[in-house]
């Protein structure tokens, strides 16, 4: 029984130093087979990403947030189609999936819940190492003007017993000013959803040996998902993945932000957002500009537009890939020739 818990406790400390290890690509010592010689030999790099899912936002019934004359739906499917080409020409041995690729909700299901536990699913099936999902926002109003009831003190109506107190209120026309972009990850106290997704994602299965270049089936059937060991192992892969996003959401808000755009940061939502809490993966939800502003409503459906935020998007993915495969890029140095 001794030797049982002690070969458990072996296992999970090498799977921690493995995870955790791999989330600080950076370390002084990678990439070099003999520390004490800088110019010792190095290993085949990683490909820290192979597969990544394009989930344009809503589609088909669910048109999302509309603007003046333009609905989300539409405009998130354009700005997607566009960043898929931009990384099929930077990085053809990437593999892309696309939760749609044309006005339709994703699954051919008949509500909204179906189609996003569909993206999950399709995302999670495909072994993808990051989910990014492309949203446009509104600011809680219609676009165009609109009415608002501001408070400016009470009187007193009727008679007697009826005599009580009643509100007064001055209205007046609403015009939107809020604009810029911000991304959220999935909220934090979600945590256990995002573990199940990873079990469900089967983490490590599939996964190519860096000294082999094989495919390495081992590390999944060693494990029932059910046990207490693939519990630990998913809520390692889990704290990995949250500092990932966080770091890819990070990354594309201070592109925006050197474009010139008005950055809102990143951000975990309340109530939460399904496919980034049950996708097994890094996830962000990239919300693109605020359709309700007519201003940001032309600038995302122009062509101009479109083309700068997937630069942006682009500009921080290369950041983020970098960073994963050990080789950081510096803050300044993207983007250079596209702006």
């Amino acid at each position: 029984m001794k030797m049982i818990k002690y070969k458990w406790i072996v296992l999970m400390g090498g799977l921690f130093t493995a995870l955790t290890g791999s989330a600080n690509p950076g370390g002084a010592n990678l990439g070099n087979t003999n520390p004490g010689k800088p110019g010792g030999p190095h290993p085949p790099q990683k490909q820290a990403i192979r597969t990544v899912i394009i989930d344009p936002g809503h589609g088909g019934f669910d048109t999302g947030t509309k603007g003046l004359y333009s609905k989300e739906s539409a405009v998130a499917l354009a700005i997607s189609i566009k960043l898929g080409k931009a990384m099929a020409e930077e990085y053809p041995d990437i593999k892309q999936v696309f939760t749609r690729t044309t006005d339709i909700m994703p699954g051919g299901g008949s509500t909204i819940a179906s189609g996003l536990n569909y993206r999950a699913n399709l995302a999670n099936k495909s072994k993808a190492d990051l989910f990014i999902a492309i949203h446009c926002n509104n600011d809680g109003h219609p676009a165009g003007p609109f009415t608002i009831h501001r408070l400016i003190g009470h009187k007193y109506v009727g008679k007697g017993k009826k005599r009580h107190r009643v509100p007064i209120y001055e209205s007046y026309t609403g015009h939107h000013t809020r604009k810029g972009t911000e991304s959220y990850i999935w909220k934090a106290d979600r945590s256990g959803f995002k573990g199940s997704a990873i079990s469900q994602r089967g983490e490590g299965e599939g996964e190519i040996n860096d000294s082999t270049g094989e495919a390495n089936a081992a590390d999944s059937a060693a494990f029932d998902m059910s046990s207490p060991e693939a519990m630990m192992r998913a809520a390692l892969y889990e704290k990995k993945y949250f500092a990932n996003s966080a770091l890819f959401a990070t990354l594309v808000e201070e592109e925006f932000t050197k474009a010139g755009r008005n950055s809102g940061g990143v951000n975990q939502r309340d109530e939460g957002i399904r496919v980034l809490q049950a996708t097994g993966m890094p996830s962000v939800l990239i919300e693109t500009g605020f359709l309700s502003n007519v201003e940001e409503e032309n600038y995302l459906n122009s062509e101009e537009g479109q083309d700068e935020v997937v630069r942006d998007i682009m500009d921080a993915f290369k950041r983020y890939k970098a960073t994963m495969e050990g080789h950081p890029i510096n803050n300044d140095a993207t983007g250079g020739s596209n702006r």
